[in-house]
């Protein structure tokens, strides 16, 4: 696994799966599942949109802006109602486009999670990655940060080809994310 997805994964066992769980309305298996889905999407997304520098830029201030603190008092965060406000804000600034439009239908798709409560989860956990991104990547510029993000994100040939898909290139010229849900069915 991953170093960045790993110490990802190890934020998220046990009570704070539980809250995360409660706050979204679903119950602790699916949310497991889906926040197991959800994190290499989301890091392969963003490895994506670190390519170019805009999107590098984007997540380099957006790693700026999260202190880290949040992993201090995780279970709090959670439990805080407005915790998916923060992540949503950063969902279209770390991800670019509509990539976690994409990402939220799969996983509901997927898991049998209302699509309401995915979007809830990746509102939760979009600021999580970003401060782990930060404690992580600790003083690194926006080049620096891509380059660790690109990693993350291409460390699966599967996810990398799925973070091209999120960009664009589909099977249907008329939807880049065409050939995004044949990736997914690969991988899940």
């Amino acid at each position: 696994m991953n170093p960045l997805i790993g110490m990802l994964a190890g934020q998220l066992g046990g009570p704070v799966m539980q809250q995360i769980s409660q706050h979204i309305g679903s119950d602790e298996g699916t949310t497991q599942s889906a926040v197991g889905m959800a994190l290499p999407m989301i890091m392969s997304a963003m490895g994506n949109h670190a390519g170019t520098t805009e999107g590098a830029e984007a997540i380099h201030q957006a790693t700026q802006e999260q202190d880290g603190s949040i992993l201090d008092n995780l279970m709090g965060f959670v439990g805080n109602a407005g915790a998916g406000g923060v992540g949503g804000a950063l969902l279209g600034q770390v991800l670019g486009g509509g990539s976690h439009n994409a990402i939220a239908d799969t996983i509901s798709e997927k898991t049998g999670m209302d699509s309401g409560a995915a979007n809830q989860l990746l509102g939760i956990l979009m600021p999580i990655v970003m401060s782990v991104i930060g404690k992580f990547g600790g003083g690194q510029d926006a080049n620096g940060l891509a380059q660790l993000i690109g990693a993350a994100g291409g460390s699966n040939d599967m996810l990398g080809m799925a973070a091209k898909m999120m960009g664009g290139g589909g099977d249907d010229d008329n939807n880049p994310l065409g050939g995004f849900g044949n990736i997914i069915d690969k991988m899940f």
